[in-house]
């Protein structure tokens, strides 16, 4: 195996993309530090290792990504990373109005700050090892705003590429790249989180019922129909072990379909296939009239 030029650290490890990116970088000889929540997520992560006969290459670390302060505290024990993948994350499935304050930030705290300080705290070590990878996991989400009720979700996907293409300039200089990779329907927690929260926010009867009761239905097929998130694996692997990574990845089908839909389909007739897919409604045919004031 070649050796590395440091070693790698993924948020959000105990499952879906990131377990895979785990076990992948593992594989191939990268001392791979992957962050859960939680000692039984841990284990669970440790499970997976040895049953790929890659424990002696993989590093569990309690850590909520979260949590500013616990990041910053972490790190000064942490080793230099080579690489840091922010993969945590989650779907905030609720329609705007009934989205919290609450509930919003802390959809915004997990997909857009704490890449954010993850990446702040780790590029010190990179610059002492001459260089390194930054791979932010996006979706497709972060392209083309096309799933009523992901409105929160959006616009942290939207923001982390944002965010991305400000700190890929910033840190060019000092040999650091930095790669968004744009996965779309893949088997994840994320994806089966999302179908609960639907499910949920249809339980208190509200107004969107019927169209979180169709969302999570799609969503239910959707799970069955994905494939798993290896091929996502393999690109986020990719990014990293290359010498000129590309600056966007987008992995899956439906991804490139729903970036190309954005980009040359008139909105009206987006907005009008997604209120119908979604159960949405029609609505009023028109404004209702105002009325001249009269004396």
């Amino acid at each position: 195996m070649a050796k590395h030029p440091g070693p790698v650290l993924v948020t959000g490890a105990n499952s879906g993309i990131g377990l895979a990116a785990v076990l992948r970088f593992a594989q191939r000889g990268w001392e791979t530090w992957g962050t859960v929540r939680s000692d039984e997520k841990a284990e669970v992560l440790r499970e997976a290792a040895r049953k790929a006969h890659v424990q002696e290459f993989v590093r569990p670390l309690v850590l909520d990504v979260a949590d500013d302060a616990a990041v910053t505290a972490a790190f000064v024990d942490l080793p230099d990373f080579y690489a840091v993948v922010n993969n945590a994350g989650y779907a905030e499935v609720g329609a705007i109005e009934e989205v919290t304050a609450r509930e919003a930030r802390a959809q915004l705290d997990i997909n857009l700050v704490a890449p954010a300080i993850v990446s702040s705290c780790a590029l010190p070590g990179m610059r002492r090892l001459g260089g390194g990878r930054i791979v932010m996991v996006s979706s497709a989400a972060g392209r083309a705003s096309l799933m009523p009720l992901n409105g929160w979700y959006h616009a942290s996907k939207f923001g982390l590429e944002a965010l991305s293409d400000v700190l890929r300039m910033e840190v060019a200089g000092f040999g650091i790249r930095v790669s968004i990779v744009e996965p779309g329907f893949f088997k994840t927690g994320i994806t089966g989180a999302a179908r609960d929260r639907a499910e949920a926010r249809r339980d208190r009867e509200s107004i969107y019922g019927s169209a979180y009761e169709r969302t999570a239905s799609l969503t239910d097929a959707i799970l069955r129909l994905s494939p798993e998130p290896d091929a996502v694996a393999r690109t986020i692997v990719a990014a990293v072990e290359s010498r000129n990574p590309q600056r966007r990845y987008l992995v899956g089908l439906d991804a490139v379909a729903s970036v190309i839909t954005s980009a040359v389909v008139p909105r009206g007739i987006i907005d009008a296939t997604a209120r119908f897919v979604s159960d949405l409604g029609a609505g009023p045919a028109r404004p209702p009239a105002i009325r001249a004031r009269t004396e």
